[in-house]
């Protein structure tokens, strides 16, 4: 099953989890959860894993990618709101972001911590100040990996576009 947009690469997987600092008691919430693959290496370290996506097929995805986790098909301020309390936030689609940022501080215990990753700087820079108002802004990353492949008989690196991962903590 094809989605549009990025999944996110399992070296940037990798720094979101060690972040985030996953407890095995932790509530984990996955918004814009696309293939799943943020929730099924966080389902291995926590004790319960929520995601959402506004595309079905990306909820059918994750279900199939993270049978452990539950998702949920719909618009994010609305799925949010019905949500008790979560520990860690991963928020991977950062459409219409500031319409569901309040939900997520309405639902985030005082041990929080959030993570959001993008592809372009402004974005990153708008949950930056979201992050500033609640007072939970704690780094801004630029995550660039690049892999290698062979090249007439050695070896070079193709550079995967960076991800720009704002840090906040509760």
């Amino acid at each position: 099953m094809e989605l549009k947009g990025t999944p996110t690469k399992s070296e940037v997987i990798g720094v979101v989890i060690k972040k985030l600092d996953l407890k095995n008691d932790d509530v984990f919430l996955d918004v814009g959860s696309g293939s799943g693959a943020v929730s099924k290496e966080a389902s291995k370290l926590v004790d319960r894993v929520i995601g959402m996506d506004s595309r079905e097929k990306a909820v059918e995805l994750s279900r199939e990618n993270c049978p452990d986790g539950e998702f949920i098909h719909g618009n994010a301020a609305e799925v949010i709101s019905k949500i008790d309390t979560v520990d860690k936030v991963f928020i991977g689609g950062t459409k219409n972001l500031s319409e569901f940022f309040p939900e997520i501080m309405d639902v985030i215990s005082d041990r929080g911590k959030i993570i959001a990753n993008t592809a372009r700087i402004e974005k990153a820079m708008e949950i930056k100040d979201l992050m500033e108002e609640e007072n939970l802004y704690e780094e801004t990353l630029i995550i660039q990996v690049s892999k290698s492949y062979e090249l007439a008989g050695g070896s070079a690196f193709k550079a995967i576009n960076p991800v720009f991962m704002v840090v906040g903590k509760c």
